[in-house]
Parts: structure tokens; sequence; C-alpha cells
């Protein structure tokens, strides 16, 4: 291997949410994305609303409460961006022998180390988002190398404040130019749901969420697969997994983007968490793939 595969080997099992000084806003080379993600962490105190067996953010307990500092997101995210624009940052320490095709910026990202749409001041970062990305877009050519005149908006999250009318609110915001919903759903069952992302809200409410939202609004789901205290899920969880892939596609198939399934890389919350084999992945997508025409991609 190369000095740059190496390196981004490196990044991609690397996703921390500390750079520099800051709180909010911190730089990651995606996989997913395919190139540089900017996230906004708006629970550096770890609040969520799930409590996922494969996290690798660490307990929600014993973290001081964080209130967010709208003015100190933007502040970073204009920080950040100045620093990317006037090239340092591809230069800059770890992420200098990354090669210059994955350090272009794709996307500003709220991913953090909880659920962002939990935040009372989620809407509100929802609107400087699209503020800076506008400004951006209005300032580069769409074509730009750098990436700073096409980036995306993005939200990953759980879907369980997805129905929510203040959040729904700020996603108009959001998504409103060219934006995308990247969900998680672990799950075909209430069972295996309650085992592998341990929340006290309903299945059912996620599925119904996702249902209602993909209709608006152009939407990603992203699936961890993987082996929870020796098992793996079975023939019968994944049939009905893709069932509730099916039903969200019926919903709105011209909004369903993709299907990205991917096991554990990092070190997780429990030890009991192991990743499964590329194969197991595979099989899988060949599943989705015979049942409905999106396209699915494995990690």
């Amino acid at each position: 291997m190369t000095e740059q595969d190496l390196a981004l080997i490196a990044a991609w099992s690397d996703h921390s949410r500390l750079w520099k000084d800051n709180t909010w806003v911190y730089p990651v080379i995606s996989r997913r994305a395919g190139g540089l993600s900017v996230g906004i962490n708006l629970n550096p105190d770890h609040k969520c609303s799930f409590s996922c067996a494969y996290c690798q953010s660490g307990p929600q307990d014993g973290h001081e409460s964080v209130p967010v500092d709208v003015a100190g997101v933007e502040r970073e995210l204009r920080q950040f961006l100045a620093f990317y624009e006037c090239g340092e940052f591809s230069k800059c320490q770890f992420f200098g022998n990354i090669p210059e095709d994955k350090k272009i910026i794709r996307d500003i990202c709220l991913s953090g180390d909880g659920e962002s749409t939990i935040v009372k001041e989620f809407p509100e970062v929802c609107k400087v988002m699209k503020k800076i990305q506008g400004e951006f877009r209005t300032k580069y050519p769409q074509n730009h190398p750098s990436g700073l005149g096409n980036f995306k908006l993005r939200l990953i999250t759980n879907a369980s404040r997805l129905g929510n009318d203040n959040v729904e609110n700020a996603l108009r915001h959001l998504l409103e130019t060219d934006g995308e919903i990247w969900a998680k759903i672990d799950a075909g069952t209430e069972d295996w749901y309650k085992r592998i992302n341990r929340s006290s809200v309903k299945f059912q409410t996620i599925l119904d969420n996702l249902e209602k939202v993909i209709k608006l609004y152009p939407i990603c789901i992203q699936t961890m697969q993987c082996s929870l205290q020796g098992d793996a899920p079975s023939v019968e969880e994944v049939e009905q997994y893709i069932d509730n892939l099916e039903r969200f596609y019926n919903a709105a198939p011209q909004n369903f983007v993709e299907v990205q399934l991917y096991t554990v890389i990092r070190q997780t919350m429990t030890p009991d968490v192991l990743p499964l084999p590329k194969e197991f992945l595979e099989n899988t997508a060949r599943k989705i793939k015979a049942r409905i025409p999106v396209q699915v991609r494995t990690f």
C-alpha cells in the first residue's frame, strides 16, 4: 500500500469529533459521502434518543449538559470553511497525505455524539447552514474543483423525531437546495430493534416517520449489520427489514436515494458487538435489489 492509501484508511477509521479548539464543527473523510464531510455535532453531551449497542461515542451518562450556542456553531463553521477555502486544510497534519480527490468538500452534515433533532436549537442551526450554503453557491460556480459551489446539506438521524412539527419545519430550510436525509434503520422487527438500538421510541414510530417524510424529501437509508452477543440478523429478520424498505420505496420511489449497508469498523460502546463478513452484507444487498430497484452500497 502507498502512503496515501494508509492515510486514507486511517482517516476512514477515525471520525473524531475533536478539531482544534472547536466544540461544534469537525472535519472527517467520509467513505459514504465520497470525500470531505464537515460535521456539526449538536450533542457533545452525548444526549440521544437511542442507545445503540454499536455506538462509538460512548455512554450517555456522566456528561455535563452543553447548551447549543447557535452563534458559536456559525462562527466555527465559517472559520473552518475559510481555512478550507484558503488551502490550508489540504496541507494540515493528519489530512495532508490523503489523496486530493478525497479532500473535496461534499457536504455539511448534522452528525454528532447523539441525535441532532432532539436539540431545541436544531431549527436555527438548519437556517444557518442554509444561509452559508447559499453564500458559497453564489460565490463559486457549481463545477469548482474545491466543491465549495455545490456541497450538499445533510442530516444523519435515527428518525425518532422526524414526525415532530418543529423538526419538519426545520427540514424545509435544510433540504430546500438539493439536501438529503440519511436515516438509520437497523432492524426488520421490534425484537432486533430493541436489542441493537435500545430505545424507548417504538419501532413502529420510526417506520411511520420514515414513510411520512420520504414522501416529502430525498432519503438515504443507512443500516448497520453486525454480530451482537454472537447473533447475526437471521434470514427472517433480513426479510422483514427488506419488507420495511419496500414500504418506503412504494411510498415515494422518486425520493428513495439509496441503501448504505455497513458493518463495524471503529471501537464500539459494548465489547460484544463484532463486524460481519463482507459476504453477509453483499448477500443482503442482492436480496434488496432483487425486490426493489434501488442503489445499494456496501462498506
